[in-house]
């Protein structure tokens, strides 16, 4: 399996290392930063380019991760289905919704694109959806509660090229709400914005109603003096606390006080991109669709976009 690499940034740099884990060849990098294109044929000894398209003709790889900023998704996905390529594109779809819906429509009905929600394939949140399906019953409510700083990133802070806090970020826990809990109809938020020099905001909290009555909040900064996270949900059958995010204490309960599972989960993180790339490999090799693809990347896009559009107006918006 020969795997091509676009955007060797902090996230390029975790894919090439899992790619080393699992045992794909790595067929070709590009990136435009020399500096970053040096270390990497240096440390894997594998061709480079500046030049993506020109990457993807002399390499024909079997597939391909996109890494980049979401200001450049849209072009470089689009023109890589295009051309009959597998893709993995790192989240979220585009900085806008527009450029979500483009790149939707160019993989609707191909199988061949899959977004990196990767914490479908972490440890903890796997296990919270068994005991869900199997013990808990339905989810009355969740919660996602995130203090942190400004990611250091350049283009973070630019609402051209990341789309804002919650475009770039907070799309993680929106998915999960929606595996979770199913699709979501009403979606009410405030965002902020108190760093100075940038043009995103760094603070937000919204609650959506899901179509199945459970209602989901999530509260996050970036603006925090010190930082703090965790989340869980309470269902008709039981509850769960998590004290961290990918890792931490946690409990999982059901009624008359059961205490199902308890304790301080924690696992390399390479290991949940690890399960996301062999699924990745899987799709490429059956050719069928992956279990996170343009279909969930475009909803969660549609709840971004409801939350900004609240944010703006002071009102609920209701998804169609």
């Amino acid at each position: 399996m020969r795997i091509a690499l676009i955007g060797a940034g902090n996230m390029g740099q975790l894919h090439l290392k899992v790619m080393k884990m699992v045992g794909v060849e790595i067929s070709g990098v590009c990136d435009i930063n020399p500096n970053i294109l040096e270390k990497v044929k240096r440390e894997y000894r594998v061709p480079v380019y500046t030049d993506y398209q020109e990457m993807l003709e002399k390499e024909n790889p079997d597939g391909v991760i996109i890494a980049t900023p979401p200001y450049l998704h849209r072009e470089q996905a689009i023109y890589a289905l295009k051309k009959g390529f597998h893709v993995l594109l790192e989240k979220p779809m585009g900085a806008s919704l527009t450029d979500a819906i483009a790149i939707y429509k160019k993989a609707k009905g191909t199988n061949r694109l899959m977004i990196a929600f990767s914490l479908r394939f972490h440890g903890l949140f796997s296990k919270v959806k068994d005991y869900l399906e199997k013990d808990l019953g339905d989810i009355l409510f969740q919660w996602h509660i995130a203090l942190g700083r400004l990611p250091r990133n350049e283009w973070v802070g630019s609402k051209d090229k990341s789309g804002g806090m919650i475009n770039e970020n907070a799309v993680h826990i929106i998915y999960y709400f929606l595996w979770y809990a199913g699709d979501i109809k009403k979606v009410i938020g405030k965002c902020w914005t108190l760093n100075e020099d940038v043009s995103i905001e760094d603070n937000a909290v919204a609650t959506f109603i899901h179509e199945s009555g459970a209602v989901s909040t999530i509260m996050q900064t970036w603006s925090a003096q010190h930082r703090w996270r965790k989340w869980g949900l309470q269902a008709t059958q039981g509850t769960v606390t998590v004290e961290g995010y990918l890792e931490g204490e946690y409990t999982i309960s059901k009624k008359e006080l059961q205490i199902l599972e308890k304790g301080n989960f924690s696992e390399p993180v390479e290991e949940m991109y690890a399960r996301q790339l062999r699924h990745f490999i899987h799709s490429i090799e059956s050719n069928e669709k992956p279990i996170v693809n343009e279909v969930d990347g475009l909803k969660v896009h549609k709840v971004v976009n409801a939350l900004y559009r609240s944010s703006q107006s002071g009102r609920v918006i209701t998804l169609r």
